[in-house]
């Protein structure tokens, strides 16, 4: 179907969830808005995070699903699901872009009643529910560059670079700064987050490794670590406190836009495979990641100071699917030597130590 720009006043973009989606879907919005300046673009985001999204340049407005719906009755979402079509529908939106692919983006689509409609080849709801379809990317393609080459499924213009974007309110920077003053940290010291969590327990560094390069840090380097993580990560970052013989400062179940804050104060981000990594990587923080089932080709931190720790050599069955892994206990992760990773890390505080003069 050929696409009459001139008639599209109003985007939709739907991308509901996670994290790294979100912040790797910056370029396509930066495509959208220098292919049509004067339209509107909203986005369809999970309310739970909402925070990442604050004072996006490319979104006009953003329209909230709500995420949890524990407690509901199935009549109350079914009541909820058709006021949020209705919401939809009343914007009259010209041109609906599909960055999810999910059962539930796919007929909210179609339902938009927009004139066009452009979504993934998903065997049968694809036929159904879109009228223009995306071009499909190079196998291996970084996820950055599939969300690209969607939008250029309508003929958007490309940007120079890959820029994400990531924001947060001063209220959050005040409260950061609140925080660290209250645990001793200046201006002066040198803060390191260590961020322990991942989708799946198969995605994460040992605590003992990540316990031994937190001591080594604050011992051999001088710096201070701080701890981030949500409730399924305290009983990891426990251990990791154990294993550094070292207290650090602990920032547990932070909202985003204080995470957000947080990380930005930071020298250098060390985790996993995670959300917050592309959250450091967004902020123009340096990242140190370690990698092991997935693809850091496909989900590598987008950012100029990124380090990725992989195990070496890789095993036969590198990438997986981070299902039902059959080498439990000796997996990828727990092959990573930390050697590699100390590289890394005094590389990447001396070259942010130098910018700093």
């Amino acid at each position: 179907m050929d696409i009459q720009k001139n008639l599209v006043k109003k985007i939709l973009v739907l991308r509901y969830r996670s994290i790294g989606d979100i912040i790797l879907s910056s370029p396509a919005l930066e495509a959208l808005r220098l292919t049509y300046p004067s339209a509107r673009i909203d986005m369809v985001i999970d309310d739970a995070f909402e925070d990442i999204c604050h004072g996006h340049p490319n979104i006009d407005y953003l329209i909230l699903h709500k995420r949890d719906t524990t407690g509901m009755s199935w009549f109350q979402k079914m009541v909820m699901g058709f006021k949020f079509i209705a919401k939809i529908r009343k914007q009259r939106y010209d041109m609906v872009i599909d960055l999810h692919g999910g059962p539930r983006s796919a007929p909210l689509a179609w339902l938009s009643g927009a004139r066009y409609r452009v979504g993934y080849r998903l065997r049968l709801r694809s036929k159904l529910f879109y009228n223009i379809f995306i071009i499909a990317s190079a196998p291996g393609a970084h996820t950055s560059d599939v969300l690209l080459d969607a939008v250029k499924s309508v003929g958007c213009v490309m940007p120079d670079e890959k820029r994400l974007f990531l924001g947060y309110r001063p209220e959050d920077k005040e409260f950061v700064t609140g925080f660290l003053r209250r645990f001793g940290v200046s201006e002066k010291d040198r803060l390191v987050m260590m961020h322990p969590g991942a989708r799946v327990d198969i995605k994460r560094l040992p605590a003992e490794k990540m316990g031994h390069l937190a001591g080594w840090m604050a011992d051999e380097l001088g710096v201070k670590v701080v701890y981030a993580g949500n409730n399924a990560d305290i009983a990891e970052i426990a251990g990791i406190v154990s294993y550094s013989g070292k207290r650090g400062l602990i920032a547990t179940n932070l909202k985003l836009g204080h995470l957000s804050a947080l990380i930005a104060s930071c020298d250098l981000f060390v985790g996993n495979d995670s959300g917050p990594m592309h959250m450091a990587a967004a902020l123009g923080v340096p990242v140190v990641a370690f990698f092991g089932p997935s693809d850091p080709g496909i989900w590598g931190p987008v950012a100029g100071q990124a380090k990725v720790i992989r195990n070496a050599p890789l095993m036969e069955c590198q990438p997986c699917d981070q299902k039902n892994c059959p080498h439990t206990g000796v997996h990828c992760m727990t092959k990573i030597k930390l050697a590699e990773a100390k590289r890394a890390v005094i590389n990447t505080l001396t070259h942010r130590s130098a910018q700093r003069v």
